[in-house]
């Protein structure tokens, strides 16, 4: 059956192909990179072309990257043939995961929203793990497409319960393009006691 999410993601990674293929791993990623265990299980969601991927495998963690795009994963599995990394590349759509339980030590999340996506990652999560999201946060009402960004406030509080080492949000001035928005961000640690429903 047609997916018109997935055909507009593979239409966009058709047409930008090479500005995907030249991206860095994602600043957050890099800055907290010394959290993060050289080995176990991480899942990159939405993972795109993997360039997170591949940062996280040289790290020495096993990687499983998840995206709705099947170009996007076909480009992503051409950087990996060469390297002799554990990656797995999984076509999904997280508008209705599921993520066995206690699973993974990372899940890292950058640049997408789902909000039926953050109880299954709080119960993927091992106890212990780590979750990084980075995504766009509205700060005005002229934004189009509203449920794709975060309210103030609201992804500290999807992860209410864990540890915060690091949350952050930004404001962005509006552009000819785009009205006003921002960024929201947190490093978040899963403690044992932590119930996995928030």
């Amino acid at each position: 059956m047609a997916n018109p999410v997935a055909d507009h993601w593979n239409d966009k990674y058709q047409q930008e192909r090479s500005l995907w293929l030249e991206m860095e791993p994602r600043h957050l990623l890099v800055s907290f990179i010394d959290l993060v265990p050289n080995k176990g299980l991480a899942l990159d969601a939405a993972c795109g072309v993997g360039i997170n991927a591949i940062y996280l495998a040289n790290h020495g963690l096993r990687v499983i990257g998840i995206d709705i795009s099947e170009y996007a994963l076909r480009l992503a599995m051409k950087q990996v043939k060469s390297l002799d990394h554990a990656i797995d590349f999984i076509v999904a759509d997280l508008s209705h995961p599921w993520l066995p339980d206690e699973h993974f030590d990372l899940i890292t999340n950058f640049h997408f929203l789902e909000r039926g996506a953050i109880p299954v990652y709080r119960k993927a999560l091992r106890q212990g793990g780590l979750i990084m999201f980075d995504t766009f946060m509205v700060t005005d009402k002229t934004v189009d497409s509203p449920n794709y960004y975060l309210k103030p406030g609201e992804l500290k509080n999807m992860f209410k319960g864990f540890e915060i080492i690091h949350y952050s949000e930004e404001e962005r001035q509006p552009t000819q393009n785009r009205g006003a928005r921002g960024t929201a961000q947190i490093v978040a640690r899963k403690p044992a006691s932590v119930r996995a429903g928030g």
